[in-house]
């Protein structure tokens, strides 16, 4: 069976950085957005890294 991978959006990524900032658990929020805590985490890195590009990737 072949894995599925989802693509989400630069607003999506943006807002999910942002309400990470405001709680105090990730891995919580990641659930509840239907994303991996990795994911989010290496998100949150990219947002702080980069000024004008805020994530690399594909989006849609």
């Amino acid at each position: 069976m072949e894995e599925v991978r989802k693509i989400y959006d630069k607003a999506f990524k943006e807002k999910a950085v942002q309400l990470s900032y405001e709680r105090t658990n990730v891995s919580e929020l990641a659930r509840e957005v239907e994303i991996t805590s990795p994911q989010l985490h290496t998100d949150r890195k990219s947002s702080r890294n980069l000024e004008k590009e805020v994530f690399l990737g594909k989006e849609i």
